[in-house]
């Protein structure tokens, strides 16, 4: 009867080891469910910071792409009103300049097709 009363305790034991071992579960379960809701969040958060940052990258690459081309067109409008300019003063030298260069390119294209 002896060995009876040591099987009554372990097996009330083992009951509230098996009862604590499912309540670890349930709350270790709930944690990580926790856990995971967390980083969702901060995962969400992190995404809207990042879009934020690179719409902010966006625009200023955008002003810097239409200052660029806003500066070319004027310095490409310069040089234009400045060979006008050139050529207004002296007609007869750039006339005689791309006469002799169309010469020379149709001489060596002349050239080229004898070869």
């Amino acid at each position: 009867m002896a060995d009876t009363g040591m099987n009554e305790v372990t097996g009330v034991e083992v009951d509230a080891v098996k009862e604590d071992i499912e309540r670890l579960r349930d709350d270790l379960g709930s944690l990580l469910g926790d856990i995971g809701s967390f980083s969702r969040e901060k995962l969400a958060d992190t995404r809207d910071k990042l879009s934020a940052a690179l719409e902010a990258v966006e625009g200023r690459a955008y002003g810097r792409v239409q200052g660029t081309a806003r500066m070319m067109r004027n310095r490409g409008q310069q040089a234009v009103d400045m060979s006008r300019g050139a050529v207004e003063q002296k007609p007869i030298t750039y006339v005689l300049a791309s006469f002799a260069a169309g010469v020379i390119l149709a001489s060596l294209f002349e050239w080229k097709k004898g070869s």
